[in-house]
C-alpha cells in the first residue's frame, strides 16, 4: 500500500502527459486537436479598411463594426490560410445572446467568445448547395449595382440548406477577380470546391438558424474558389 501511494503522483503525470500534444514548432502546448481544429496560435490580422466606388468600409449605416469586417480585401494571412474541415467550421461555438445586437452594445464576455475565433484566414472544402444575388444592403451603402451574393456551402451535395454554411462573394473581390462573373458564381451550384476567406460571425440572421444555415459562422468575404476538376484544384479566376 506505501508503495502504491508512492508511484500514485507518478502514475497521474503519466495520464496527463498522455492526453496533450506537444506542438514544437508553434511552443503550443494543449489537449490533442481534433483534424481541422484551429491550433492555439492562428493570427488575427486587423482589417485593411478601404472605400469602394463611394462606400466606406463601415457601410453607411447598421452595425459599422460588422460592415468593415465584411469589407475587407486583404488576402488572407500574408497570403496564408489555415486549413479547417467543414465540420469543425458549422460546429464552433458562439454566444446565443448577440443576434441582431449592434456590435457596441455586446458584453465583453461575448466580445471575448468571437474574438478566439473571427478574422482568422481559413480554407475548407465543401460542396455548393445553392448561389442567390442579393439585395442591397448597408454593407455596400444600399447600391443597386453592387451587391453580395450568398453561397450556401454544406460537407455533402445532398444535405439540405439547413445544415449548411453561409459563405459570401462581395462586390468588392468581385471588382478585383474579373472570372467571378454572374454566370461563373451560378454554375458553382453542385460543384465541390475549396473556399479561402476570413472567418466571421453575423449576428445579424439568427432566425434563418435551423431553416437556411446551421450557423451564424461565415467565410465572408471569400478571397479564393478553387473547383474541384478531376481530383486537382483549379481557380475560377482563370
Amino acid at each position: 500500500m506505501r508503495r502504491l501511494r508512492v508511484l500514485l503522483p507518478a502514475l497521474l503525470l503519466l495520464v496527463v502527459i498522455a492526453g496533450c500534444s506537444v506542438d514544437t514548432s508553434s511552443g503550443v502546448t494543449g489537449p490533442t486537436a481534433a483534424p481541422g481544429a484551429f491550433p492555439g496560435n492562428a493570427a488575427h490580422p486587423t482589417p485593411n479598411t478601404t472605400s469602394f466606388q463611394g462606400c466606406p468600409p463601415g457601410g453607411d449605416g447598421g452595425d459599422h463594426a460588422l460592415n468593415t469586417l465584411k469589407n475587407r480585401t486583404d488576402d488572407g494571412n500574408n497570403g496564408v490560410f489555415q486549413d479547417v474541415s467543414f465540420d469543425t467550421l458549422v460546429n464552433l461555438s458562439y454566444p446565443q445572446d448577440i443576434g441582431r445586437t449592434q456590435r457596441a452594445n455586446w458584453s465583453q464576455s461575448d466580445v471575448e467568445a468571437v474574438d478566439k475565433y473571427e478574422g482568422i484566414a481559413v480554407r475548407t472544402t465543401g460542396y455548393i448547395l445553392d448561389v442567390k444575388h442579393e439585395g442591397t444592403e448597408s454593407t455596400n451603402c444600399h447600391s443597386t449595382d453592387y451587391r453580395d451574393y450568398h453561397v450556401w456551402l454544406a460537407a455533402n451535395a445532398s444535405d439540405p440548406k439547413s445544415k449548411s454554411m453561409v459563405v459570401e462573394v462581395t462586390p468588392r473581390e468581385r471588382d478585383e477577380r474579373p472570372g467571378w462573373t454572374s454566370s461563373a458564381l451560378s454554375g458553382l451550384k453542385g460543384e465541390q470546391v475549396r473556399i479561402s476567406g476570413w472567418l466571421l460571425l453575423d449576428q445579424e440572421h439568427p432566425e434563418q438558424l435551423g431553416q437556411t444555415r446551421a450557423t451564424l459562422w461565415e467565410i465572408h468575404p471569400i478571397i479564393h474558389i478553387e473547383v474541384n476538376q478531376g481530383g486537382s484544384w483549379q481557380s475560377i479566376d482563370n
